[in-house]
């Protein structure tokens, strides 16, 4: 085992210089270890050889701060656990996000039943319009208006950057209000806050 151990520091020291060989001979040495770890937290094969992908390029990323105080197997295993970790918990938001009931939750926000004859209509036009959206605007849409997040919250939530989000936000509601414009509504300029309205009117 300190052979190994030594030999790890020895391809770590080469890769840190440029050697992509190295890094490449890391790889192989220690893939099956991380994937056999991933296919055990994600059960899912597919899954685990994407998973197996990200941590390998994470390292490559980070591989200066490995100080060789530990077994490169201990730091990659620790990698690995947070890389599907990150996986679990974006998969579980979606899965949540995918349940929200939008309908009953938008008339749920009803303020006046005089009015919800009208609202219906809208919100029934609404969904259909967001149900044509691609899953990712969509999604993005969900969080920004309906649940209120920030740019930055989404983002960490389901694990894009930022301006991912800014970008699906903004052709989203483009496309959204295209839609409902098309369906006979037009929607007045006036930001989040009035397509907020639209959406849970």
């Amino acid at each position: 085992m300190r052979i190994m151990w030594e030999r790890d520091l020895v391809l770590v020291d080469r890769a840190l210089q440029g050697n992509t060989r190295a890094f490449d001979a890391l790889v192989k040495r220690h893939e099956k270890c991380v994937y056999d770890l991933a296919c055990r937290m994600t059960r899912d094969p597919d899954v685990a050889e994407d998973m197996t992908v990200e941590v390998f390029l994470e390292a490559y990323q980070s591989l200066s701060k490995f100080r060789g105080s530990s077994r490169l197997g201990t730091w990659l295993h620790r990698i690995t656990v947070n890389v599907c970790l990150q996986h679990l918990r974006r998969q579980k938001a979606r899965r949540q996000i995918e349940e929200i009931p939008l309908d009953d939750q938008l008339l749920a926000s009803f303020t006046d039943p005089a009015d919800e004859l009208a609202q219906r209509e809208l919100v029934h036009h609404a969904m259909q319009a967001l149900h044509k959206l691609p899953s990712p605007q969509r999604t993005a849409l969900v969080l920004f208006y309906v649940k209120g997040l920030s740019q930055s919250e989404i983002a960490e939530l389901l694990g894009v950057p930022r301006n991912t989000v800014k970008t699906r936000i903004f052709y989203g509601t483009k496309t959204l209000r295209r839609q409902m414009e098309a369906d006979g509504i037009a929607l007045q300029d006036g930001g989040r806050s009035r397509m907020a309205v639209s959406l849970n009117a």
